[in-house]
Parts: C-alpha cells; structure tokens; sequence
C-alpha cells in the first residue's frame, strides 16, 4: 500500500481541484425570473470564497479494507502545518516559504524518508529539515498550503441542493462523480456555509485497484489568523543520509 519515501494517498489520493465540464442544469423547477447557479457554477463560487479567506483548518480521514490515514492541519497561502496517522506512522509537517520540516516517530521516519532503522530510531522525535535539493522533499512539502489543500477534492459537479439543520446554518450541497480520464471510480458530495459559500465538508467513496474507499475532509476556521512558525533546531536531511548505525554490542573476549 505504501512505498518509501511518499505518503499514502488520500488527502493524497482524493484532491479539491474542480472538475469544470459542461453544464448541467439543476433538477429542481426553477423561477422563470431567477435562475438558481448551476452545480458549476456554486463550485467555482466555493473555490473562489475559500481562495480569498486565505488560511483554513482542515481534517481528513481516509479508509480502505480496515486501513486509514488521519491528517489533521492548518494551511496558509505559503505556509502550513499538519499531523498525520497512518498505520504504525505518526509524525508532524511544517512547511515555510522553500523549507519544509518533520518530526515523527521511528517508524515514520523509516517508511516516509527511507531511513535506515538505526539512524530512525536515533532521530525519533527529532526535526529534520528539507531543502528543495533533498529527495524526499516532493513529498513532505505536498498539500500544505492553502492552494495545495483546496486540490483535495475532485469532483464533477451535476446536481446541487439545499440541506436544511435544525438550529444551525442552512447548507448548499454539491453532488458529482469522480473522473479518472473517461472512467468514473466514484462519487463525491461537498456541503458548503449557504451565506459564504465556504467548504464546509467534503466526502467521497470509489473504488480503485478493486477496493473499496471512503474519504472526508470537514473544513472550519475559516480566515482565522493561523501563525505556522519554522521550528529551532532542526537536523538537516542531507546530514542523515552518510549515517552509519551504531556498533552491535559484543560480549567481551
């Protein structure tokens, strides 16, 4: 499922990028006066509000056959921060400017850079900094920021709705498919405030390579100021690389 060096798809897998095909027009009786926005046009509606409050937090699960992968974060336009679960893996991503940093246990260390398992676990809980030049770079710095994060839902818009709650602020709901070139592999909804139009919550299921999935991304704190600060004292990747693991302990002759 997963392979060194990159993180497993979900948040990774599923991503916000709209899908903006032909029109289809809504099934509900429209006025002959007003016309209610069509599925593609509330979408690019949502995509523009979400892009002007700039930072956001976000949590994402994603589960196929009893597997699952838990981001929790906060996205700025050039910065972001997340924590991530996944199987035995569990580590922390700050991205700023060009660095990006992560701290993790050792088994993430070993499964998401490619570590040797001696130098992982002398490194557990220790910041690792990334230049654009290391390797692993690509994917440590994926998705963090506000632009990154708003590409983590795909949908085709074809239907949209409103979605009344008791005592709480009336929802717009979008329905589509999932495309992957000329083929569907699933379908998607994403909820949005009514009166801002802003993500609320994104969900989908498919199928891919025969199993199953399921995927959410609720979203909130919208515009809220969200500082993500570099952290001090971090390793350089480019110094783990030559490490050697330490010497077996030997019984004396």
């Amino acid at each position: 499922m997963r392979t060194r060096g990159t993180r497993v798809a979900t948040w990774v897998m599923v991503v916000l990028v709209a899908v903006l095909g032909t029109e289809i027009g809504l099934a509900a009786a429209q006025s002959p006066t007003v016309r209610a926005p069509s599925a593609v046009q509330l979408l690019q509606e949502a995509l523009t509000a979400a892009r002007t409050a700039d930072a956001f937090h976000y949590r994402a699960v994603w589960s196929t056959d009893g597997f699952s992968q838990i981001v929790e974060g906060d996205a700025l336009p050039s910065s972001g921060k997340e924590s991530v679960s996944v199987g035995d893996d569990r580590f922390t991503v700050v991205v700023t400017g060009q660095m990006a940093y992560l701290q993790g246990n050792a088994a993430s260390l070993r499964d998401q850079l490619g570590l040797p398992a001696a130098t992982a676990l002398a490194n557990a809980g220790t910041w690792i900094s990334f230049q654009q030049s290391d390797g692993p770079y690509p994917s440590v710095n994926e998705g963090l920021t506000t632009s990154a994060a708003l590409a983590q839902v795909v949908i085709a818009p074809s239907s949209t709705a409103p979605v009344h709650r008791t005592h709480r602020p009336p929802l717009s709901r979008i329905k589509g498919e999932i495309p992957h070139g000329p083929m569907v592999t699933g379908s998607a909804q994403l909820e949005l405030i009514s009166r801002s139009k802003l993500p609320a919550l994104y969900s989908a299921r498919g199928s891919g390579g025969g199993e199953p999935w399921a995927s959410t991304i609720a979203f909130s704190r919208w515009g809220e100021g969200v500082a993500v600060d570099a952290p001090t004292g971090a390793r350089p990747f480019s110094s783990l690389q030559g490490s050697a693991p330490p010497p077996s302990k030997t019984s004396a002759p």
